[in-house]
């Protein structure tokens, strides 16, 4: 579960960051909110018996890969 709390709060870190880097936009609590959640999301599920079980699934870890990826890439390519 360890590995599923760090990519959880690399989400919930890189989505705070993004926040502060762009105060001057309009839409930036969206824009943060879109990679922060996730990452919540992710780290609430690793606490829970239910969720930790779910994410023993490969089909799952490969999910939360890729939502994971999209989150970080669009946290550096949003303006």
């Amino acid at each position: 579960m360890n590995n599923f709390r760090m990519w959880a709060y690399s989400m919930i870190a890189v989505g705070a960051i993004n926040w502060d880097y762009q105060r001057h936009n309009r839409h930036v609590v969206a824009h943060s909110l879109l990679i922060i959640i996730p990452g919540l999301l992710l780290l609430g599920m690793t606490y829970l018996p239910a969720g930790a079980a779910l994410l023993q699934k490969k089909l799952v870890q490969r999910v939360w890969l890729v939502v994971g990826l999209a989150a970080l890439i669009y946290a550096f390519t949003n303006k």
